[in-house]
């Protein structure tokens, strides 16, 4: 049976009105965060990179390792809802980034 994504794209909602949603994203070397589904168009404010791993337990053939530098800045699409399985920092360092979700 398919886990259904959470809406939680973070470890903790820090602000929301009715133009954006921001998230805090901070994960010690070893967590992870779980099944979660990107429905708006987002940036990423990556203040400590590192590696994190990408793991899809139904197709692992698609699972991947992402290593983000620290300032770095990237925009998404979420086109109609990306889904993203469990993410794992496998760095030795501590992970954390901030989510900006886009209301339409």
């Amino acid at each position: 049976m398919a886990i259904e994504p959470s809406e939680s794209v973070g470890t903790q909602l820090l602000f929301e009105n009715d133009r954006v949603r921001v998230w805090d994203l901070a994960l010690a070397p070893g967590e992870s965060v779980g099944k979660h589904i990107h429905r708006l168009d987002y940036l990423l404010l990556i203040v400590n990179g590192g590696s994190l791993r990408h793991i899809d337990p139904e197709h692992p053939e698609n699972d991947r390792d992402v290593v983000f530098k620290d300032n770095e800045v990237k925009f998404n699409e979420a086109n109609g809802g990306t889904v993203h399985n469990e993410l794992i920092n496998v760095g030795t360092e501590p992970y954390r980034n901030f989510v900006i979700e886009f209301k339409k």
